[in-house]
């Protein structure tokens, strides 16, 4: 799987996350909902914006070695 195909579906997987919990939170709107976002929504999808970034910076730093080698199998 490429760096491309893995970012792709972490920003699927964040998509289908937040659409989940907004329909979710449409019905559940309570003191104990506000704690589970904080506790469980919060800190994943902090989680996935921090790997999609990784996966970004990996894809920069390829490129740039696939661009100074001058070898496109890198």
């Amino acid at each position: 799987m490429s760096l491309s195909d893995s970012k792709a579906r972490m920003n699927s997987a964040h998509r289908d996350l937040m659409n989940a919990w907004y329909k979710v939170e449409q019905h559940w709107r309570d003191d104990t909902s506000r704690a589970f976002k904080e506790r469980s929504i919060d800190p994943i999808e902090k989680q996935l914006r921090a790997a999609m970034n990784a996966l970004e910076m990996m894809e920069e730093t390829i490129r740039r070695v696939r661009n100074e080698c001058g070898d496109d199998r890198l």
